[in-house]
């Protein structure tokens, strides 16, 4: 786990302790539980704190195509 020092330091034009819903913007790999797949709405963080982005599912999974999708949440 990365300490908030380091995120503030990767992701400078976020808000301090806030990250980005997209992490190919930063060299980061991104991987997708496949769980997302099932959700015809996506909602995710915008980098501060306040803003909510509201994606369709076709949108989220244009933007995360390239990425790798596994299992790997579980729900009880």
């Amino acid at each position: 786990m990365a300490k908030e020092a380091e995120i503030n330091q990767l992701f400078r034009d976020c808000a301090p302790g806030a990250v980005p819903p997209v992490g190919k913007c930063y060299g980061l790999d991104v991987i997708v539980d496949d769980s997302i797949e099932a959700q015809p709405e996506i909602y995710i963080e915008a980098g501060d704190h306040e803003t909510l982005l509201h994606l369709s599912h076709e949108q989220y999974a244009r933007l995360t195509a390239n990425s790798p999708h596994g299992r790997f949440s579980a729900h009880d």
